[in-house]
Protein backbone atom coordinates (compact mmCIF):
# COMPACT_ATOMS: atom_id res chain seq x y z
CA UNK A 1 0.00 0.00 0.00
CA UNK A 2 1.37 3.98 0.10
CA UNK A 3 3.65 5.09 2.82
CA UNK A 4 0.75 5.81 5.21
CA UNK A 5 -1.67 3.07 3.94
CA UNK A 6 -2.05 -0.08 5.80
CA UNK A 7 1.93 -1.42 6.11
CA UNK A 8 0.56 -1.95 9.83
CA UNK A 9 0.37 -5.87 8.56
CA UNK A 10 4.15 -6.03 8.10
CA UNK A 11 4.27 -3.86 11.31
CA UNK A 12 2.02 -6.60 12.77
CA UNK A 13 4.01 -9.49 11.63
CA UNK A 14 7.14 -8.32 13.31
CA UNK A 15 6.03 -7.62 16.00
CA UNK A 16 4.61 -11.10 15.89
CA UNK A 17 0.82 -10.63 15.30
CA UNK A 18 0.92 -13.01 12.56
CA UNK A 19 -0.80 -16.11 12.76
CA UNK A 20 -3.76 -14.80 14.49
CA UNK A 21 -3.25 -14.17 18.15
CA UNK A 22 -1.15 -11.72 19.19
CA UNK A 23 1.18 -13.56 21.74
CA UNK A 24 2.33 -16.01 19.00
CA UNK A 25 5.76 -16.51 18.67
CA UNK A 26 8.08 -14.34 16.47
CA UNK A 27 7.97 -15.38 13.12
CA UNK A 28 9.64 -13.59 9.63
CA UNK A 29 7.16 -11.20 8.01
CA UNK A 30 5.20 -12.48 4.93
CA UNK A 31 5.92 -10.89 1.95
CA UNK A 32 2.09 -9.52 1.34
CA UNK A 33 1.68 -6.62 -1.49
CA UNK A 34 -0.31 -3.72 -0.92
CA UNK A 35 -1.67 -1.06 -3.05
CA UNK A 36 -3.54 2.07 -2.94
CA UNK A 37 -7.07 2.44 -3.34
CA UNK A 38 -8.36 4.36 -6.38
CA UNK A 39 -9.96 3.61 -10.02
CA UNK A 40 -8.47 0.98 -12.28
CA UNK A 41 -8.06 2.35 -15.90
CA UNK A 42 -9.49 0.36 -18.82
CA UNK A 43 -7.38 -2.54 -20.53
CA UNK A 44 -8.24 -0.97 -23.96
CA UNK A 45 -9.63 2.85 -24.62
CA UNK A 46 -12.08 1.55 -27.49
CA UNK A 47 -13.92 -0.19 -24.87
CA UNK A 48 -17.01 2.41 -22.97
CA UNK A 49 -15.62 3.30 -19.61
CA UNK A 50 -17.85 4.13 -16.35
CA UNK A 51 -17.58 7.95 -15.82
CA UNK A 52 -15.76 8.08 -12.19
CA UNK A 53 -18.24 9.41 -9.53
CA UNK A 54 -16.95 11.31 -6.98
CA UNK A 55 -16.95 10.81 -3.76
CA UNK A 56 -18.95 13.16 -1.58
CA UNK A 57 -17.15 15.32 1.12
CA UNK A 58 -16.40 13.82 4.72
CA UNK A 59 -17.41 15.08 7.98
CA UNK A 60 -15.74 18.02 9.25
CA UNK A 61 -13.99 16.10 12.77
CA UNK A 62 -10.97 16.59 13.62
CA UNK A 63 -8.08 13.18 12.24
CA UNK A 64 -7.58 10.16 13.89
CA UNK A 65 -3.98 10.48 15.51
CA UNK A 66 -2.04 7.65 16.32
CA UNK A 67 -0.49 7.10 20.01
CA UNK A 68 -3.34 7.24 21.71
CA UNK A 69 -3.73 5.88 25.33
CA UNK A 70 -5.63 2.25 26.24
CA UNK A 71 -7.30 1.10 28.99
CA UNK A 72 -7.65 -2.94 29.48
CA UNK A 73 -11.18 -4.50 29.05
CA UNK A 74 -12.78 -8.22 28.86
CA UNK A 75 -15.59 -9.23 26.53
CA UNK A 76 -17.60 -13.01 26.49
CA UNK A 77 -19.08 -15.00 29.38
CA UNK A 78 -17.24 -16.74 31.98
CA UNK A 79 -15.20 -19.41 30.89
CA UNK A 80 -15.14 -17.71 27.00
CA UNK A 81 -13.82 -14.36 27.39
CA UNK A 82 -11.39 -12.48 25.42
CA UNK A 83 -9.25 -9.64 26.35
CA UNK A 84 -8.45 -6.11 24.70
CA UNK A 85 -7.27 -2.99 25.00
CA UNK A 86 -9.57 -0.06 23.42
CA UNK A 87 -8.72 4.10 23.76
CA UNK A 88 -8.82 5.54 27.01
CA UNK A 89 -11.43 8.37 27.12
CA UNK A 90 -13.96 6.55 23.85
CA UNK A 91 -17.25 5.60 24.48
CA UNK A 92 -18.45 1.95 24.13
CA UNK A 93 -22.18 1.01 22.40
CA UNK A 94 -23.26 -2.54 22.52
CA UNK A 95 -24.31 -3.01 18.90
CA UNK A 96 -25.39 -7.00 19.50
CA UNK A 97 -24.67 -9.18 21.75
CA UNK A 98 -20.98 -9.88 22.87
CA UNK A 99 -19.99 -7.26 19.88
CA UNK A 100 -19.26 -3.80 21.22
CA UNK A 101 -18.23 -0.43 18.84
CA UNK A 102 -15.86 2.39 20.83
CA UNK A 103 -16.11 5.90 20.17
CA UNK A 104 -14.19 9.02 21.22
CA UNK A 105 -17.39 11.08 23.22
CA UNK A 106 -19.37 13.55 21.50
CA UNK A 107 -17.88 12.48 17.89
CA UNK A 108 -21.03 11.97 15.45
CA UNK A 109 -22.35 8.05 15.10
CA UNK A 110 -22.43 8.42 11.31
CA UNK A 111 -19.11 9.13 9.39
CA UNK A 112 -16.25 9.29 11.82
CA UNK A 113 -13.70 6.11 13.16
CA UNK A 114 -14.74 3.66 15.39
CA UNK A 115 -13.35 0.42 16.96
CA UNK A 116 -15.44 -2.90 17.00
CA UNK A 117 -14.72 -5.98 18.70
CA UNK A 118 -16.94 -8.97 18.59
CA UNK A 119 -16.84 -12.66 19.86
CA UNK A 120 -16.73 -14.80 16.46
CA UNK A 121 -19.62 -17.82 16.37
CA UNK A 122 -19.60 -18.23 13.14
CA UNK A 123 -17.38 -21.28 13.09
CA UNK A 124 -15.34 -20.95 10.84
CA UNK A 125 -11.60 -20.90 9.76
CA UNK A 126 -10.00 -17.16 9.53
CA UNK A 127 -9.52 -17.78 6.27
CA UNK A 128 -12.84 -18.97 5.45
CA UNK A 129 -14.10 -15.45 7.42
CA UNK A 130 -11.71 -13.15 5.05
CA UNK A 131 -13.43 -14.49 1.95
CA UNK A 132 -16.94 -14.14 3.27
CA UNK A 133 -16.34 -10.65 4.37
CA UNK A 134 -14.73 -9.51 0.84
CA UNK A 135 -17.49 -11.72 -0.73
CA UNK A 136 -20.09 -9.81 0.99
CA UNK A 137 -18.65 -6.48 0.66
CA UNK A 138 -18.43 -7.20 -3.02
CA UNK A 139 -22.16 -7.80 -3.40
CA UNK A 140 -23.16 -5.13 -1.15
CA UNK A 141 -21.35 -1.97 -1.88
CA UNK A 142 -19.76 -0.20 -4.52
CA UNK A 143 -16.29 1.08 -5.28
CA UNK A 144 -14.19 -1.74 -3.02
CA UNK A 145 -11.41 -1.65 -3.70
CA UNK A 146 -8.83 -4.51 -1.99
CA UNK A 147 -5.38 -2.77 0.13
CA UNK A 148 -4.32 -5.42 1.78
CA UNK A 149 -5.40 -9.23 2.07
CA UNK A 150 -3.88 -12.32 4.23
CA UNK A 151 -4.98 -15.41 5.74
CA UNK A 152 -6.40 -13.59 8.87
CA UNK A 153 -6.76 -10.06 7.77
CA UNK A 154 -9.10 -8.12 5.21
CA UNK A 155 -8.56 -3.93 4.22
CA UNK A 156 -10.59 -2.53 2.00
CA UNK A 157 -11.95 1.19 0.80
CA UNK A 158 -15.25 1.78 -0.57
CA UNK A 159 -18.33 3.90 -1.09
CA UNK A 160 -20.79 4.40 2.00
CA UNK A 161 -24.09 3.20 0.60
CA UNK A 162 -26.11 6.34 2.31
CA UNK A 163 -23.70 9.43 2.34
CA UNK A 164 -21.43 8.59 -0.74
CA UNK A 165 -17.96 9.07 1.08
CA UNK A 166 -15.19 7.05 0.80
CA UNK A 167 -14.22 4.50 3.92
CA UNK A 168 -11.30 2.64 4.84
CA UNK A 169 -12.16 -0.66 7.01
CA UNK A 170 -9.61 -3.19 8.19
CA UNK A 171 -11.23 -6.54 9.59
CA UNK A 172 -8.86 -9.17 11.19
CA UNK A 173 -9.85 -12.28 12.91
CA UNK A 174 -8.38 -14.38 15.70
CA UNK A 175 -7.94 -18.20 16.79
CA UNK A 176 -6.64 -19.84 20.27
CA UNK A 177 -3.11 -21.19 19.89
CA UNK A 178 -3.30 -24.64 17.77
CA UNK A 179 -6.55 -23.97 16.62
CA UNK A 180 -7.45 -22.70 12.79
CA UNK A 181 -11.20 -21.20 14.00
CA UNK A 182 -11.78 -18.17 14.20
CA UNK A 183 -12.93 -16.75 17.91
CA UNK A 184 -12.62 -13.09 18.09
CA UNK A 185 -13.12 -10.69 15.48
CA UNK A 186 -11.44 -6.85 15.60
CA UNK A 187 -12.17 -4.15 12.84
CA UNK A 188 -11.42 -0.25 12.41
CA UNK A 189 -13.40 2.15 10.18
CA UNK A 190 -12.64 5.48 9.17
CA UNK A 191 -11.68 8.28 6.64
CA UNK A 192 -8.64 8.61 4.37
CA UNK A 193 -7.33 11.65 6.68
CA UNK A 194 -7.95 8.91 9.64
CA UNK A 195 -5.67 6.14 8.05
CA UNK A 196 -2.06 6.66 9.61
CA UNK A 197 -4.64 6.83 13.29
CA UNK A 198 -6.35 3.36 12.36
CA UNK A 199 -2.93 2.00 11.43
CA UNK A 200 -1.68 2.59 14.67
CA UNK A 201 -4.82 1.77 16.41
CA UNK A 202 -5.17 -1.73 14.38
CA UNK A 203 -1.73 -2.66 15.30
CA UNK A 204 -2.20 -1.56 18.94
CA UNK A 205 -5.69 -3.46 20.11
CA UNK A 206 -4.35 -6.68 17.84
CA UNK A 207 -1.05 -7.05 20.33
CA UNK A 208 -3.69 -6.79 23.25
CA UNK A 209 -6.00 -9.44 22.19
CA UNK A 210 -5.71 -12.78 23.84
CA UNK A 211 -8.26 -15.39 25.95
CA UNK A 212 -9.15 -14.98 29.13
CA UNK A 213 -7.34 -18.65 30.45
Amino acid sequence: MGARGLGVVLLLALLGVGGGYAWAEHREPTAVTFRDAGPVPASSPSLPVDPVRPFAADIPYPPLLPSLTYKRHVIGSPGFQWTYRAPRGWVRTEEYDNEYRWRPRGEPEIGGYSLRVKIASEHKTREQMVAQKLAAMQAGYQDVEIIGQTTDLLSFSYRDAVRNTQRFNTFMWFSIPGETEAKFEMSVVGRSVDRAGLDDLLATVSRSISPVQ
